[in-house]
Parts: structure tokens; C-alpha cells; sequence
């Protein structure tokens, strides 16, 4: 089965990024460490993520059936099938759905709020 990967690579750039700043304001720590501290730190925290959500993807694999747009609120309904073939709806606003750009036939996986994301990035799926 294909794994996901994307949270720690984002995990990685945010850490390096709060690592130099770190770096560059404690004059000890120096830039070098910091970005080197920062890195790891992210990479370690995206992947855990990233298990979480391969985990999930393994176990239920949640793909997107049918996207409806609600006629007269600003929300989309998504109905979700998983490898049992077991249904389930969930309601995303219209900005979500600008940014993550859900397709029919995508993988998802539900995060601790209950929210949909995209399991993969466009050139993993």
C-alpha cells in the first residue's frame, strides 16, 4: 500500500524555518544548530502525523463518492465510502474546498476535529 510522506517534509520546512529564527536570536544556539534543531524537531512531529494518517488510510481507507454543494449555505456535503463499503457524510465550508481542491475519487483521512484532508499530495496519489 502506498504511504504518505507529506507531513514530514512540511514538518521538516516549518521546523527549519522556527529553527534559524530561533538560531538567530539565541546567540549561543547560533543559526547552524538551530536549523539543525528545528529540522529534526518538525521531521519527528510530521512523521508521527504521517503514521497517524497511514494508519487510518490502512484500516478504513475513506474515499470521496459524491460531492454535493448545500444550495443556500456556503458548505459543501461530502459523502465518504470506506473499504467496507459503510457511508458517511460530512460538511466542509466553501473555503476548505477551494483550498484543498477534493475530487471524487480521492483519499482522505478524518483528523482529530472530525475535518477531512487529503491524504496525499497531487503527485503521490
Amino acid at each position: 500500500m502506498k504511504q504518505t510522506t507529506k507531513n514530514a517534509g512540511t514538518g521538516m520546512a516549518i521546523g527549519m524555518s522556527i529553527g534559524v529564527a530561533m538560531g538567530s536570536a539565541i546567540e549561543r544556539l547560533g543559526i547552524p544548530m538551530g536549523l539543525c534543531f528545528g529540522m529534526l524537531m518538525g521531521l519527528v512531529i510530521g512523521a508521527n502525523k504521517d503514521k497517524i494518517v497511514n494508519k487510518q488510510v490502512a484500516e478504513k481507507g475513506y474515499k470521496i463518492k459524491v460531492i454535493e454543494k448545500n444550495e443556500g449555505s456556503n458548505e459543501y456535503g461530502i459523502t465518504l465510502v470506506d473499504h467496507q463499503g459503510n457511508e458517511q457524510t460530512v460538511s466542509i465550508s466553501a473555503a476548505t474546498m477551494e483550498t484543498e481542491l477534493f475530487k471524487v475519487g480521492d483519499i482522505v483521512f478524518i483528523d482529530e476535529d472530525g475535518d477531512i484532508e487529503q491524504a496525499f499530495d497531487e503527485d503521490e496519489r
